[in-house]
Parts: structure tokens; C-alpha cells; sequence
């Protein structure tokens, strides 16, 4: 009979601490290095009403990356390609004497960039980011991610 009253106070609690956040995902890039043309993908399921958030770029760099900043292209795009929103995102990574602007020893993460972002009812959506820097090919970047949040 205890259990009972219990697991309804668990339910209260879960729900108590939901941050907004609907979506988080971080994926790897090449060791090698992040290549111009290689652009990654993240695919959100579809949602049960029309939604207004916010995405956020996420971005982890090795301790010297050798860049002050960064840009990237992000795009909102639907299942056939068709892209419905594409934003430019400058991230700066250090400041003028080059000091990372985040917290690290070894690695950094960067969390920062809240772009608006829609999502249509029932529609599969594909947020897509490419690196826009003038190098081919960008070393340092070892992981990029997105979060989605609730207004």
C-alpha cells in the first residue's frame, strides 16, 4: 500500500525537474579533422503539436585549437532536403591574447549560440552544421551538438 503512494510522488518529482530541454545529441568528428564539405546531421523526431524553441549549438575543442573562432552554417531542413531556415554562427573560441572562453584543462566545451527554431507538427525535421572557416579542413573540433529547448 506504501508503494503505491510512492510511485505517484516519483511521477511529481520527474516532472518537477524537467528542464525544458526535448532534444540533446552531441556527435564525434574525424580525428583528422573536420572537412569543409562533411557536414553533420542530427534528425528530430516529430513532434505532436507545432513547436517554437530554441536550438542551441554546442561545440567541444581540444585545449588549443588554433583558431580565435569559428563559423558555421546551420540549417533547419525538412525530410526532402528543402531547407526552411539557414543561420550563420560566429562562435568565438578564444579572446585577443588567446585564452579559451570557456572552462577546460585538456578539452573545452562551448554552449552558447540559442538560435529560434520551429518545429511543425508531425513533420521529421534535420537540423544541418558546416564549418564555413577558410581552412579545408578544421582540426580541434572534436565534437559538435545541439539541444533543443522549450520556450
Amino acid at each position: 500500500m506504501c508503494r503505491l503512494s510512492f510511485f505517484p510522488l516519483i511521477a511529481l518529482l520527474f516532472a518537477a525537474c524537467n528542464d525544458g530541454t526535448v532534444f540533446h545529441s552531441y556527435k564525434s568528428l574525424p580525428v583528422e579533422g573536420w572537412e569543409r564539405r562533411d557536414t553533420v546531421c542530427f534528425d528530430i523526431p516529430p513532434t505532436d503539436r507545432n513547436f517554437d524553441g530554441t536550438l542551441t549549438i554546442g561545440l567541444r575543442t581540444v585545449a588549443h585549437v588554433g583558431t580565435q573562432d569559428i563559423v558555421l552554417a546551420v540549417e533547419q531542413a525538412d525530410p526532402e532536403g528543402n531547407v526552411r531556415l539557414c543561420d550563420t554562427v560566429r562562435y568565438p573560441l578564444t579572446d585577443a591574447e588567446g585564452y579559451a572562453l570557456s572552462k577546460g584543462v585538456n578539452t573545452h566545451q562551448y554552449e552558447d549560440r540559442h538560435l529560434p527554431l520551429r518545429l511543425k507538427k508531425g513533420k521529421n525535421t534535420q537540423i544541418r552544421i558546416r564549418h564555413l572557416m577558410r581552412h579545408e579542413v578544421l582540426s580541434g573540433i572534436t565534437e559538435i551538438g545541439i539541444r533543443i529547448d522549450k520556450h
